[in-house]
């Protein structure tokens, strides 16, 4: 670049020195030298843009060498912590090939072990899941016998209740009885004891009537004084309606055993008769023979004999809200 000046200014002289030369001549290297200065101007403008390009560039080349010496040292920087953590990882590597074999040689000598608690744990779940199930059935075992609990609670309530009115009801029936004994013997004070007796046995009163008090013998006409004790027992009876009446009749073993059953029977319905007309519901009385089967004594002797041969007048009270109390 430094020598195209030079150079101008030389051809610039030979043309001045040179004023023989013709006018063509001189036009020819006019028009060069008019070449070689916009040449010369569009070298200097090429070389300024270079100059002006290259500082940019030199620019540019200095900055990229800074960047390469920081590249280079962060890459130093990099190796050295790239050994630092390689040599950790390998580090690393070797404890854990270390705590691999050891965990290798405790599952080897384990095993056994393990296999063993397996087994027991099997078994303690296998206990356990039975305890759960007696636990379930005890638990709908214990509501049942709940459930039943309180229905034999309600029952024993109801019970209790019943029994408290049976007793009412017995203590009342026992009260009637006591009643109904002190009546008649009072209505019947006066006649013999060997005649008639009023006894109290398995809950009723039984009116005992010797055939010398009734009847005269092998007869089932009843005589005045039998009318009489009889007529005062139908007093008693008749204000009392709720006593039920049985009349048996009895005798003793002498004699054929039918004629003896057909007399006590037709006995019973003569006595059945004078109660009736003694003013006692005929639908209270009931009439029953028992023949010479029923004896108080023995037949052996007369004495036993007398006392085998009566009539007897059985009073029961109205049972009905007794059996209604038990049929609950």
């Amino acid at each position: 670049m430094r020598l195209l000046p030079i150079l101008m200014i030389c051809a610039c002289s030979a043309l001045f020195l040179s004023s023989c030369v013709s006018s063509r001549k001189y036009d020819e290297m006019e028009s060069w030298k008019n070449r070689l200065q916009r040449d010369y101007d569009q070298t200097s403008g090429q070389a300024k843009t270079l100059t002006s390009e290259n500082t940019t560039l030199r620019k540019s080349l200095d900055e990229s060498e800074r960047e390469r010496k920081n590249c280079q040292n962060d890459l130093a920087l990099s190796k050295d912590r790239y050994e630092q953590l390689d040599a950790t990882n390998r580090d690393l590597l070797m404890r854990y090939d270390r705590m691999l074999a050891q965990n290798r040689e405790l599952l080897e000598s384990s095993s056994g072990e393990i296999k063993e608690l397996t087994a027991k744990l099997s078994a303690k779940e296998l206990e356990l899941e039975k305890r759960e199930q007696a636990l379930k059935q005890a638990e709908a075992d214990a509501k049942a016998k709940e459930g039943r609990a309180n229905q034999l609670e309600t029952s024993l309530s109801d019970r209790e209740k019943r029994v408290k009115e049976l007793e009412s009801a017995l203590l009342d029936k026992e009260a009637k009885l006591n009643d109904i004994r002190d009546k008649v013997n009072q209505a019947l004070r006066g006649f013999s004891a060997a005649d008639l007796s009023v006894r109290e046995q398995d809950g009723k009163i039984y009116v005992s009537l010797s055939q010398n008090l009734l009847f005269r013998s092998g007869s089932r006409t009843i005589n005045a004084e039998g009318k009489n004790a009889i007529a005062k027992l139908a007093q008693v009876l008749s204000a009392n309606a709720d006593i039920a009446v049985m009349v048996e009749g009895h005798t003793d073993s002498d004699g054929e055993s039918d004629l003896n059953w057909d007399l006590s029977v037709m006995r019973a319905t003569s006595v059945v008769r004078e109660l009736s007309a003694g003013g006692v519901d005929p639908k209270r009385i009931i009439a029953s023979g028992r023949g010479e089967f029923y004896p108080v004594a023995t037949n052996e002797t007369a004495n036993g004999k007398a006392q085998n041969r009566r009539t007897e007048i059985i009073l029961t009270p109205n049972l009905e809200a007794l059996f209604e109390i038990i049929g609950k």
